[in-house]
């Protein structure tokens, strides 16, 4: 099994991995490779959905990404968690993975594995789920292999609670809107005050 440092450096280099987090196994690359980001979303079979960045920390997110009071307020209660936050980007080379959107969607997970290799790319990851896209999510690296055979490493390391996908919110005239339920229940991100 290759190890995060190793991984990190085929990230740098341009490759495609995939990797356990909190949730479900991702799949990433360097979000500044645009050949890259393209691979993903051929791999992927996806079309004109944006990708959701990974950060290491708040702090990361903060560099690429503005907040508003209210997203800032989730991102400190719920990250790293399984919690998604859509804000507006301030890093137009992140396009590609946003498909021309102004919008980034951005997350910390809560696996240490996960932020290790994180901070080895820099900071910052792509952090769809490995899967084709419209199939089911996958928990295990074995699953992801039969799938997407082609990538240029797998990190190999087990989900403990193999949860949903996270949920995705975004903030729009002071109010939160739920873009796509999962790991957090709605009425939790709801009445944060």
């Amino acid at each position: 099994m290759p190890d995060i440092i190793e991984i990190a450096r085929i990230v740098s280099s341009g490759g495609i991995i995939a990797y356990p987090t909190d949730t479900v196994y991702g799949l990433g690359c360097n979000p500044y490779i645009h050949n890259s980001v393209k691979k993903i979303f051929e791999l992927k079979i996806r079309e004109n959905k944006p990708l959701p960045l990974l950060c290491d920390s708040i702090k990361s997110a903060l560099k690429i990404a503005s907040f508003d009071p209210i997203s800032l307020k989730l991102a400190e209660k719920f990250w790293p968690g399984s919690l998604t936050i859509v804000v507006p980007m301030t890093n137009d080379s992140l396009k590609t993975i946003t498909c021309g959107s102004e919008f980034i969607a951005l997350r910390v997970p809560d696996n240490p594995v996960t932020l290790s290799l994180i901070s080895n790319c820099s900071g910052y990851l792509v952090g769809t789920s490995a899967n084709i896209s419209g199939t089911k999510s996958n928990h295990s690296a074995s699953l992801v292999m039969s799938q997407l055979p082609n990538l240029d490493a797998i990190l190999i390391d087990d989900i403990e609670n193999k949860s949903k996908e996270s949920t995705i919110v975004k903030v729009e005239d002071d109010t939160i809107n739920i873009i796509r339920s999962g790991s957090i229940n709605s009425e939790l991100i709801q009445n944060i005050s």
